[in-house]
């Protein structure tokens, strides 16, 4: 391996008279040295028993190890041997506040004891060119108050170089056996800090290897930069030692609700704005409330795409010394990277230091630009996932719109036919009802005239037979005609004309009723008038066998549409009888009951219908489809699939109710309306379509 030391020019120094040390001991102290020195692959721990070695070992005052940063003009003072305890000087410096000192390391030269000699080429050069008894012209030079007797510069790793000083009170003269003993230090010094930078390098590159793969985890594991960019820039706060870091989507990536004043803290060290994260370790407060999104250096990065790297933000001239924002949250070094992704600005990360000035090194660079590439892909796919889950969206939407579509055509149909078929039953019920009224009440009301006729007749018959003496002819009339049968006989014929005419009389009333098309379409009416009216259409439909129960609660009058309702009774009720058709046993019946009651939370009163029957139940299979339009279980011709259909859309839409039913395969089957009294309290409680069962029992039904 080349070595600084062996390409040397223009060295200063001043002959020594300390008589040289017995060589095995020196090189006793030079092995436990180099082996001390090998010992560790901490960079800070080499540098540090190096310095210390080197004081013990020669006895000087001081001995400094610092790295020399060419493209800030800066150098790091990184370990201090100090044989009298001085006050630290562990730090950054300029090479202005260095002195004399700085065109050296500049040159990166070797400095002993400030004698010139031209001719010297490294330390072996100027120990045997010491040995001869040549002397060089002083010249001091301080460093941080000292005089800096030997200077040596030490190559690292890639460029990095660094500088071991001895520094005295007074000068000093070093012997050709101190400075062969050095420079032996020196060429081991300088394999020890190459090895511990290329482990540190591999420990940094590992390092930043896990947290781009943890970003990257995250990112397949979920597309939410909520949940992606808080844990990143909580590692990458941990990761670089940094006290803020703070990531500012600069596009917004959904439209949030709020304002950018919306503050909301998600963790314990996690804090988060609309459109801004943060992530800041005790005793910093987090900063986004004073955050400008509209910031000088949001705004330079914007325009220009590139990382800033602030070492002191007071010396910066886009931000400025009185700058409030900074100046709030106490920063005081900061690196900026822009995220960004195919020529995209996604967003801008924010490395703020607060506790120091930090000059920040290129693997801090490094690290946080990989960072920033992983989360402009992570962001990127967000966007992307985002866009075509509200494509999804936006295509069930129209999907759904054109099913509603679909949907409400069908219903339309359905009423359509319905009504149709409803305008039809009604005209043909009343013309029906029109055409026998007449002659009925024709008849109707000339009977009471005919029996008191008949009585007036008979009272004469009577009267004859009272005072005229009866000849055999009458009396073979009266035998032939019956008179004594006759004049018991008519008054019933009579009677039974008469109820046969008032029970045609109640039938046509009870179908003008059932019609209603002589009344308002939308009115208060009595429930169960319509019931009634709607079992007396029904009655020459049913079963003799069927038994019909009646029960009947107290019910308001309830607005409504009357006409409508009783298409709902004929429906449910003839289902029912159907149901009962198919069963084998004798006992069929069917249960009518109704109540009203109300809803404790709005105190508002509802009717319920409830029609059961003891048949044989409807599959598990088909109760889903029982409303659906067209549905029907019934052979070709033989039904529409409209009744329930119609009576759905009639008791929850029209009227703002529900219909339910409840049926177990082999028992009895309930259906049971319920609407409000009242229309204008009733929309407030529509519900859905698929109402479970109540598993209500049948107190009205003898099974």
């Amino acid at each position: 391996m080349l070595s600084l030391f062996s390409h040397l020019q223009d060295l200063w120094v001043i002959p020594s008279n300390r008589p040289l040390k017995a060589i095995p001991r020196r090189a006793a102290s030079l092995r436990c040295i180099v082996d001390r020195i090998r010992d560790s692959l901490q960079l800070d721990v080499v540098l540090q028993t190096a310095v210390d070695e080197m004081g013990d070992s020669l006895a000087i005052d001081g001995c400094l190890y610092f790295w020399y940063y060419p493209d800030i003009e800066r150098i790091q003072v990184v370990c201090d041997y100090a044989r009298n305890s001085p006050n630290p000087v562990m730090g950054h410096y300029s090479l202005e506040e260095v002195g004399a000192i700085a065109p050296l390391i500049r040159q990166r030269r070797v400095v002993a004891n400030m004698g010139k000699h031209s001719a010297a080429q490294g330390l072996r050069s100027i120990a045997r060119w010491l040995a001869q008894g040549n002397n060089g012209r002083q010249s001091l030079i301080t460093l941080f108050g000292r005089v800096v007797t030997l200077l040596v510069p030490v190559q690292g790793q890639g460029d990095s170089i660094g500088f071991i000083a001895c520094l005295e009170r007074q000068p000093r003269a070093w012997s050709a056996d101190d400075l062969e003993f050095i420079e032996t230090i020196g060429q081991q010094l300088e394999i020890a800090i190459r090895q511990a930078q290329l482990y540190e390098c591999t420990q940094k590159q590992a390092q930043r290897e896990r947290l781009v793969n943890q970003i990257t985890t995250q990112t397949r594991q979920s597309l939410d930069v909520k949940t992606i960019l808080p844990d990143a820039i909580a590692h990458l706060r941990e990761a670089l030692d940094i006290d803020r870091c703070l990531v500012h989507l600069v596009e917004p990536l959904t439209a949030e609700g709020g304002s950018d004043g919306d503050y909301l803290s998600t963790s314990s060290d996690i804090f988060r704005r609309k459109h801004l994260f943060e992530s800041c370790r005790h005793p910093f407060c987090p900063s986004i409330e004073d955050f400008d999104i509209n910031g000088p250096m949001t705004r330079w990065v914007i325009a220009n795409r590139q990382q800033v790297v602030i070492s002191d933000v007071t010396c910066d001239p886009r931000i400025g010394e009185g700058n409030r924002e900074y100046q709030l949250a106490q920063i005081k070094s900061s690196l900026v990277v822009p995220v960004q992704a195919n020529r995209q600005l996604h967003a801008i990360l924010y490395l703020n230091q607060c506790s120091h000035i930090r000059y920040w090194s290129q693997d801090d660079r490094n690290l946080a630009q990989a960072v920033a590439d992983q989360l402009a892909i992570s962001i990127q796919q967000a966007h992307l996932y985002q866009q075509m889950h509200q494509q999804a969206e936006e295509s069930a939407t129209q999907a759904k719109i054109l099913e509603d579509a679909l949907e409400e055509l069908k219903q339309a149909q359905m009423q359509l036919i319905q009504t149709e078929k409803m305008s039809s039953l009604g005209q043909m019920v009343a013309g029906v009802a029109h055409e026998i009224n007449n002659p009925v009440s024709f008849i109707y009301g000339n009977v009471p005239y005919v029996e008191r006729y008949m009585r007036d007749l008979l009272t004469l018959i009577d009267a004859y037979q009272t005072h005229i003496e009866t000849t055999e002819d009458l009396q073979a009339l009266e035998s032939t005609i019956e008179l004594s049968f006759l004049q018991q006989d008519l008054p019933q014929i009579l009677q039974s004309m008469r109820d046969g005419s008032a029970r045609i009389r109640e039938i046509v009333n009870l179908l003008r009723s059932f019609a209603r098309l002589d009344e308002a379409s939308y009115k208060a009416a009595d429930l169960h008038e319509g019931l009634r009216s709607t079992l007396a259409v029904l009655r020459t439909q049913a079963d003799d066998a069927i038994t019909i129960h009646e029960h009947y609660g107290d019910l308001p009058e309830v607005e409504c549409y009357p006409a409508a309702l009783n298409q709902v009774f004929i429906s449910l009720l003839r289902n029912a009888m159907e149901a009962l058709e198919s069963v084998s046993h004798s006992d069929k019946q069917i249960s009518i009951t109704t109540e009203a009651f109300e809803v404790p939370a709005t105190g508002v009163t509802w009717v319920r219908i409830a029609i059961a029957d003891n048949g044989c139940g409807i599959p598990d299979a088909i109760q889903d489809k029982v409303f659906d339009p067209f549905f029907t279980t019934k052979a070709i011709g033989q039904g529409s699939g409209l009744g329930l259909a119609v009576a759905y859309q009639t008791i929850v839409h029209q009227h703002h109710g529900r219909l339910s039913f409840h049926s177990t395969p082999l028992q009895p089957t309930e259906f049971t309306i319920e609407i409000p009294a009242t229309r204008a309290t009733g929309s407030a409680h529509a519900r859905q379509h698929r109402i479970p069962p109540t598993n209500r029992p049948f107190p009205n039904l003898v099974s």
